[in-house]
Order: structure tokens, then C-alpha cells, then sequence
């Protein structure tokens, strides 16, 4: 039987102390995280609404625990258990303050959920209740995501000394879907509306995600999160090595499902607030790391967005030390 102590104080700070070694993985799968959310969607402030009443979802079949204890939560029944859900009601106010929208901004854009049929409105609650051909989608779309994710967790057990393997963690996921979804639906929500805050504009931040998993990839060093504020010219280290880390309007078009000319009107954008530096011979873009040192895109603030996914891995390995020690 495996004993183990685990605090997201813990967590935390191997990540930070293996920076770029997370990064790998991290950036990876959170870009593919909007990217498929773009693709769904066709704009991350819409999903951002459908995560919150997601969400919202999983909470009610949750609930179910209370008068069943055997109730099933995987991934397998989730579909059936959303037609059983009793969701409460949430008012536009609720839901602006949740995402960071504008208050006219969420009616407009639930509206157009519901004639798109992603929605549907039994008197003044809001469902999410999408089609069968959405859900085939959704769950193709969700099963690669919970693996990339069990990578990602099996990255930080690893790092502090929990035996499990990626398999194992994958089953969990699926076998108490809910129960992780809502907490991970929850990260993600508070991810999004902390960049949200810092750029308005979440498809920047896409795009950035894309550009810095491409950078991280080709970083072999072991880089603290100290390093690289501390040095913000250690990323380019990979270009004084020859190695290319920038990518054109095309290519992150291409990864992203964002149209070309969007994707180059918001690349402007982040080469005038110095987010990104564009290759006068080449074209293509690179993260400028004038974006560290002029706070665009902070310590603090990194600091905080790897705090919200440290409480989300503690309650993850807390659930899977608690079952293998059963």
C-alpha cells in the first residue's frame, strides 16, 4: 500500500521548479483545449458559455451521490445521466460575472446558441442540451483530451513521487467522469477569465498557447519559472542554436481553426503590444520577450494560473492516492 502526502503548495512548486519541462506538455494540451473549442464554436467567448452551464451540468449529476452512492458517474453513461440532470437555474448576470462578459454580450451570445440548438430554454432556465451528431463530436473531441490530460497528471505525480501510470489515470477519469470534469470545467473557467481580464481577447491567447508549445518543444534545458523571468532572453536561446521557434499566420491558422486574415489582424495586435515579434526576412512569428519583462504576461500572473491547475492535480491525486490505499 502506497502512503502518500500531497498539498497543491507541493505541486506548485515542482511545476515552477521544472518549468519548461511542464511546458511541454502543458502548452500542448491546453492550445488543443481552445483550438477544439474554437473549432466547435467559432469563438472562444461562446465556449466559454458552454463550459460554464457544462459545468453546471456535471454539478447536477454529482448531486445524484446524495440519495445513491452507487450512482454511475463515467464517461460512458454521461449523456443518459445528462438527461436525468436537475440543473439549477442561473441568471445572465450570473454567467457575465463568471466568464467576464459583458452583460449584453452573454444574452446575445446564448442567444445564438439556442438557435444553433447547443441550447435549449425550458421557461427561464438555460440547458445545455445539444443534438446526437454534436455529442458523437463532443465525445470523440472529450476522449482525446482526457488522455492528453492523464499525460499531463502523470507528468506532475511523477514529479512528486507518485507511482501511477498514465493508463490508470485515464480509467479514473472515465470511470468517475463527472466527479473530475466539473472540477476540471471549473479550472478552466478561472483560467480563461484570468487571460480573459489580462488581454481581453481569449483567440490571443490561443494563438500565444500555440506559438509558446511550439517554442517549449524545442527547449531541452531543464528552465525554472524563476529563470525565465528573472532571464526572459532564455527563450531565445533555441534561435541562437539555429533551432526554428517561430511559426507564420498560415500555420497557426491552419492549428487553431482561427481564419487567416483573423489570425493575422490578431497577430498584428500582439506584435504592437510587443506580445510577439514578427521576422522581417521570414514573416513568421516568435514570442518577444519583452512580453515577460513589460508584464504582459507576468510572474504573478503565471504564478496564479499554475496555482489553479495545482489545486485541480491535488484533487485529482488526493481521489486516486485515497482509492489505490482502499
Amino acid at each position: 500500500m502506497q502512503t502518500f502526502s500531497v498539498t497543491p503548495e507541493l505541486i506548485k512548486s515542482k511545476i515552477l521548479s521544472n518549468y519548461f519541462g511542464y511546458l511541454k506538455l502543458f502548452t500542448s494540451h491546453q492550445s488543443n483545449f481552445l483550438s477544439d473549442l474554437y473549432r466547435r464554436y467559432n469563438c472562444l467567448d461562446r465556449a466559454n458559455l458552454v463550459l460554464f452551464f457544462a459545468k453546471k451540468t456535471h454539478q447536477a449529476i454529482m448531486r445524484k451521490k446524495e440519495y445513491d452512492l452507487n450512482y454511475n458517474l463515467s464517461f460512458e453513461t454521461f449523456w443518459d445521466n445528462q438527461n436525468e440532470a436537475d440543473v439549477d437555474s442561473s441568471t445572465i448576470i450570473d454567467v457575465a460575472k463568471t466568464t467576464s462578459l459583458p452583460k449584453e454580450t452573454t444574452r446575445r451570445k446564448i442567444a445564438e446558441l439556442i438557435k444553433e440548438k447547443i441550447f435549449f430554454k425550458a421557461k427561464k432556465n438555460i440547458i445545455w442540451k445539444p443534438n446526437d451528431e454534436y455529442k458523437k463530436s463532443y465525445n470523440e473531441t472529450v476522449n482525446r483530451e482526457i488522455r492528453e490530460l492523464a499525460k499531463l497528471t502523470k507528468y506532475v505525480a511523477d514529479k512528486i513521487g507518485f507511482d501511477i501510470s498514465t493508463d490508470e489515470i485515464d480509467r479514473e477519469y472515465k470511470k468517475r467522469f463527472s466527479f473530475y470534469w466539473f472540477h476540471y470545467l471549473n479550472l478552466q473557467l478561472k483560467w480563461m477569465k484570468l487571460w480573459k481580464v489580462q488581454m481581453q481577447d481569449l483567440e490571443i491567447i490561443m494563438i500565444y498557447m500555440q506559438i509558446a508549445s511550439y517554442l517549449s518543444s524545442r527547449v531541452e534545458e531543464v528552465v525554472s519559472h524563476e529563470e525565465v523571468f528573472s532571464k526572459p532572453d532564455i527563450i531565445n536561446r533555441p534561435m541562437e542554436k539555429n533551432l526554428n521557434v517561430s511559426l507564420s499566420a498560415t500555420s497557426l491558422s491552419e492549428i487553431t481553426n482561427i481564419p487567416r486574415a483573423t489570425c493575422i489582424r490578431k497577430l498584428n495586435l500582439m506584435a504592437n503590444r510587443k506580445i510577439v515579434t514578427q521576422d522581417e526576412n521570414s514573416k513568421r512569428y516568435f514570442i518577444n520577450p519583452d512580453s515577460l519583462s513589460k508584464k504582459l504576461v507576468s510572474k504573478e500572473l503565471v504564478e496564479k494560473l499554475q496555482g489553479l491547475y495545482s489545486e485541480f492535480y491535488f484533487i485529482v491525486i488526493k481521489a486516486l492516492s485515497s482509492r489505490n490505499n482502499s
